[in-house]
């Protein structure tokens, strides 16, 4: 449910009582109800004092698939792992609070796209589209964009028939970064809604996902 680097917020609280909150990313799944989290870049003392097998945790995260929703759930610290690579392994309970965020689903694809804002243009990939919104991904080290930007997502149509699709127009909401990309999550004005209602009339269903028709 949660995306591999995605960000996730982790609270921990002692046996006393005292608590410590942080950002970190999710690693991934053991198939022994075990995940694993990047350890959060913190003090010595810290470390020690709240990073202790056995502590409590609670865990809050944003899933992006379908609705979008948001992940809440309790665990405990199983593992804590220094090297080669700090990181800590954490329990995952049977069963998770889930509050959805979106009003229409999101359709998981993977199209070209060039994002251009008044002063720049990157290329991109959108990996998934709604009505309302999408999500396009850049290269870390491409110009990046900020919250509130205004953007327009060229899509890069290449089929036989070459259909020439309106540019998504729209709004950067959220974004996160990490040392593989960008990630943006952009809501439609009334010209990208437009846009996106013609551009999802053109996907089919491949078996894994949503492509272009040909």
């Amino acid at each position: 449910m949660i995306e591999h680097g995605g960000e996730m917020t982790i609270g921990i609280t002692t046996p006393v009582g005292t608590s410590f909150r942080a950002k970190t990313a999710f690693i991934g799944k053991h198939s022994q109800n075990i995940a694993l989290i990047e350890l959060p870049t913190i003090s010595d003392d810290d470390l020690d004092y709240y990073f202790q097998e056995g502590f409590w945790l609670v865990v809050r995260a944003i899933s992006q698939r379908g609705e979008g929703a948001l992940v809440h759930f309790r665990s405990q610290i199983v593992q804590l792992y220094l090297h080669p690579i700090p990181m800590v392994a954490i329990s995952v309970p049977q069963t998770m609070q889930v509050a959805q965020l979106r009003k229409e689903p999101r359709y998981e694809l993977n199209l070209a796209t060039k994002v251009s804002t008044e002063q720049h243009h990157v290329d991109g990939e959108i990996r998934d589209l709604s009505k309302g919104g999408c999500r396009f991904v850049t290269a870390p080290l491409a110009k990046n964009f900020q919250v509130g930007d205004i953007v327009h997502l060229h899509v890069k149509v290449d089929t036989r028939h070459q259909v020439q699709m309106a540019p998504l127009h729209g709004k950067i909401c959220n974004l996160q970064r990490s040392l593989h990309y960008a990630r943006y999550g952009v809501e439609f004005d009334e010209l990208g809604q437009q846009a996106a209602k013609k551009l999802l009339g053109h996907l089919k269903f491949d078996g894994t996902r949503l492509t272009l028709r040909a």
